[in-house]
Parts: structure tokens; sequence; C-alpha cells
């Protein structure tokens, strides 16, 4: 599987929020990363994300990025 590493979190869960799957996590240094499936989607919506051109929905978002945060502290935890 190819797969992409990213460590922004605005944009970790704005693609979690569009549906894209997290496939891996790991801890680097103090940082976490975040790894998705390689596909033209994930690259178009990293496009939209950056131009600002995709809404999503705020509740979902608020949502998501919890989960996110709860993984990327489990990481910190999970050495």
């Amino acid at each position: 599987m190819n797969l992409v590493n990213i460590t922004d979190l605005n944009l970790i869960v704005f693609l979690v929020s569009k549906g894209h799957e997290i496939k891996n996590s790991k801890l680097d240094g103090n940082r976490s990363i975040i790894y998705f499936e390689r596909n033209p989607k994930l690259r178009s919506d990293i496009i939209k994300f950056a131009n600002g051109t995709e809404s999503i929905n705020i509740t979902e978002y608020q949502a998501t990025e919890q989960r996110v945060k709860t993984l990327l502290y489990q990481n910190k935890n999970y050495k």
C-alpha cells in the first residue's frame, strides 16, 4: 500500500472529516506522523484544503478533531 505521511493537525482533521481513513500513526520525536493511503481523492482534497475551496460541517470537524487529538496523545504514551 502506498502511503502519504502528514503532520499538520488541521489538514489531518480535514481529511478524516472528508472520509479518508488513517492507515497508521507513529511518533517521531515530539511529533506524530499520520499516514493516509495515496490516491487521487486524497490529493484533490489536500488541494481543496490548501485553496480553501471546500467546506465541511463544523460539528463534524470538531468531533473529528477531538478523536484525532486523542490518537496523537496516545502516540506520545505508546512509545
